[in-house]
């Protein structure tokens, strides 16, 4: 019996030397990573959780800011008017930023004025002028190059080509020939020829030869080889009844905008339809420029 208690004793005291070591392993893994802290460069700073939390505030707080920035870059441009008139073929780079453009815009302006600008009606298609400049900058624009003395094309509207004597006959209508035509014309050759052809049909005739100085590329010394062998036919010019055409018939042609068109629909419904064409020059979109553009294309 009192071996029994004996082993009893000896089997207790490795349970307890078994536990006590289990304890020391376990003391040693959690103080162990502490004490080899305690250790390390101390230049490593630890933060506590609020002040993590700071941390990313502040930064959550700068990338804010710094999107704000980004933003805040790409708005517009100051817009200004210009000082005084000026002759868009000859402003230079820094007049051009003056009136709003960027650097960028600004040089390709210089690059489209070295070609020549004739019109407003081709300043408000250069895509790199914003509606808002164009606005500012269109009554302030002349354009002295095209104060030239008037040809035989400088004719009575609606003059027909027929009662011009045969000998003094130009060589091609512009308003009925062919690409064909065109290109037999000194002066011209297949580009101008499809340009001036392909414009035509837009305007639906040219009512005068200096329209084609508004196109794309035509400058006044490449107008001037041609002019002599040309003549316009402004009876053949297509018209709209102001009375009649529809909103969207008007804005199809190049001198009528969508808000130009709105407001002579608009007119002329608010008057019961027009008495005479002057009228239109009543719309506050229509000026004298405009207007003299325009009256070769509509009729009552």
């Amino acid at each position: 019996m009192k071996e029994d208690f004996d082993d009893i004793d000896f089997v207790s005291k490795r349970t307890k030397r078994g536990i006590l070591l289990l304890v020391l392993l376990c003391l040693l893994i959690i103080y162990t990573p502490r004490v080899l802290s305690f250790f390390k460069n101390h230049d490593e700073i630890e933060l506590t959780k609020e002040e993590m939390a700071k941390v990313e505030e502040l930064q959550a707080n700068f990338q804010t800011k710094e999107k704000q920035r980004q933003k805040n870059s790409y708005k517009k441009r100051e817009y200004r008017r210009p000082p005084a008139k000026f002759d868009p073929n000859q402003y230079a780079k820094e007049e051009w930023m003056y009136v709003g453009l960027s650097e960028k815009q600004a040089d390709v302006m210089l690059k489209i004025s070295a070609k020549g600008i004739w019109s407003n009606e081709f300043l408000s298609k250069i895509v790199v002028i914003p509606d808002e400049v164009y606005v500012l900058i269109k009554d302030s624009v002349y354009f002295p190059s095209k104060e030239y003395p008037k040809k035989e094309y400088d004719k009575k509207e609606g003059e027909n080509i027929k009662n011009i004597p045969p000998r003094s006959r130009p060589n091609v209508n512009v308003n009925t020939a062919t690409e064909e035509e065109m290109i037999s014309v000194p002066g011209i050759g297949p580009y101008f020829a499809k340009r001036i052809l392909a414009y035509r049909d837009l305007l639906g005739g040219y009512a005068y030869k200096e329209q084609m100085l508004e196109v794309y590329n035509l400058d006044y010394e490449k107008f001037e080889k041609f002019d002599s062998f040309i003549i316009v036919d402004a009876s053949e010019v297509r018209k709209f009844n102001i009375n009649r055409a529809t909103r969207d018939e008007l804005k199809a042609h190049p001198y009528f905008s969508f808000s130009v068109a709105n407001s002579i629909v608009k007119m002329r419904e608010q008057r019961g339809g027009y008495k005479k064409i002057e009228e239109l020059k009543e719309s506050e979109l229509i000026n004298a420029e405009l207007f003299e553009k325009l009256k070769p294309y509509v009729y009552l």
